[in-house]
């Protein structure tokens, strides 16, 4: 089974360059299309759904951030795996491109070795999810309105890891509480924690860890740096920038807030 793999970029020699080695090292393995901008980058993806992009940051009409944006706003299931291209000027774009969600990151000009080791790693991740998904349609596991599969929702369920990682967050949230720790899987392990939750672990975090803190708040227990601690803020500024975020109000203010209303 082929990949469908799109190549971006507005040189013509690195589009054709990057396909020839691809080729040459992996035979029959994927299909590749090029296109020389972001624009038509765009369209492609809307069209045919590729499973692996490599576009370059700086291109016309629409360049790779802005590429890995609109790619961002697609079903998790739909996102292809992106490798970004730069230049030894172009840092700070890598750096953005990869918040964006960039698995990969290469400098031109494109070294062999380190381009088949990008694609090592994006195959066997293609693979996981492919195999994921054959499991989730053989095992019956679709939408029977929309034929379509939940993959991410599908996956927490069969794995079991969004209740039993829902349920340690419950029990840790005071601690030092990242991804990492919860799941060994970043990747599918985010998909299916906002499947399930609807927000992402971080916001599910942060409003667990503010609820929590208003309980002790209409208390009246503790100092501000004391409840931030308990329920697991590093510092009383992180801490106080978050409750206004989230409540909009610090944590003295709903304090005094409720003191009145009692």
């Amino acid at each position: 089974m082929t990949t469908k793999l799109l190549i971006a970029d507005d040189e013509k020699n690195i589009r054709m360059g990057l396909q020839a080695m691809i080729e040459r090292e992996y035979s029959d393995l994927y299909e590749c299309v090029l296109v020389k901008d972001g624009g038509e980058a765009w369209q492609h993806v809307k069209e045919f759904s590729p499973e692996l992009v490599i576009t370059d940051i700086r291109m016309p009409v629409m360049d790779g951030i802005m590429l890995m944006q609109h790619i961002r706003k697609l079903e998790p299931r739909d996102r292809p795996l992106v490798i970004i291209l730069s230049g030894y000027d172009e840092f700070q774009y890598a750096r953005e491109a990869i918040r964006c969600g960039a698995r990969e990151y290469l400098l031109k000009p494109i070294v062999r070795e380190e381009l088949f080791s990008a694609l090592a790693v994006l195959n066997e991740e293609l693979q996981q999810r492919n195999s994921l998904l054959n499991d989730c349609v053989n095992s019956g596991e679709i939408d029977r309105l929309t034929g379509r599969t939940n993959v991410a929702s599908a996956i927490a369920d069969r794995s079991g890891s969004l209740t039993r990682a829902i349920q340690y967050i419950h029990a840790h949230f005071s601690e030092d509480l990242n991804m990492a720790v919860v799941s060994l899987n970043y990747t599918y392990f985010s998909q299916a924690f906002k499947a399930y939750t609807g927000l992402s672990f971080v916001q599910y975090l942060k409003r667990l860890r503010i609820a929590e803190a208003k309980k002790l708040l209409g208390r009246q227990e503790g100092k501000i740096y004391e409840i931030a601690a308990t329920v697991g803020f590093d510092n009383a500024k992180h801490f106080n920038k978050v409750f206004r975020e989230l409540e909009g109000m610090t944590p003295q203010q709903f304090r005094l807030k409720n003191l009145r209303g009692n």
